[in-house]
């Protein structure tokens, strides 16, 4: 399946979720630290493949325990930037809302070469700010609730991130997609 943009799935926490996302061609898998510990980690990613896996790390993440995961990508947020200069050897994605950008630009500027990605909330989207951060990071743009999909691909960016958390297995292996699908199947490709 073909994608008109990148996706990426996060807050994965089971299998089912996995297999879904990866099925529909979403380009990253994302677990938090803090909800999948590094063995179940591990037994989900090894029955997929495809899409690249991203470690969400929040404050109250262990960082010793970041070793555990096989990943080279890290999702923080604005406040975490310090761990980039800690963690060199690592891939960047930064979510924040739209509204730090003008507050805090100067400083996530200083990490331009660093982060792979700045991941949006557009809740009180001012248009030209995503513009203006599009002409220095590559964006992906916060689950697309309040603004139409369509609108939302119209802007300068590389892609969405999809929260998939507080969608809970019916039983293991059992799930009810329709949310999820129904934003895939909006970005699917037809032939």
């Amino acid at each position: 399946m073909s994608l008109k943009t990148k996706v990426k799935a996060g807050n994965i926490s089971n299998l089912s979720d996995a297999r879904y996302c990866a099925g529909m061609g979403v380009d990253w898998l994302s677990f938090s630290a803090d909800a999948v510990d590094p063995t179940t980690f591990k037994e989900i990613t090894s029955w997929v493949t495809g899409p690249q896996f991203v470690l969400e790390v929040t404050e109250a993440t262990t960082l010793n325990s970041i070793d555990q995961y096989q990943v080279s990508t890290l999702e923080i947020t604005y406040k975490q930037l310090s761990l980039i200069d800690r963690l060199p050897s690592m891939e960047w994605i930064i979510t924040l809302p739209l509204s730090v950008w003008n507050e805090q630009k100067h400083e996530i500027l200083q990490f331009k070469d660093t982060i792979s990605f700045l991941v949006l909330d557009l809740d009180i989207a001012d248009l030209q700010d995503v513009t203006d951060m599009a002409a220095h990071f590559k964006i992906l743009i916060n689950q697309p609730d309040t603004h139409s999909l369509a609108d939302i691909l119209t802007l300068p960016l590389e892609g969405i991130s999809i929260n998939v958390a507080g969608e809970n297995e019916l039983k293991p292996g059992l799930k009810d997609f329709e949310r999820l699908a129904s934003i895939l199947e909006e970005l699917e490709v037809l032939d």
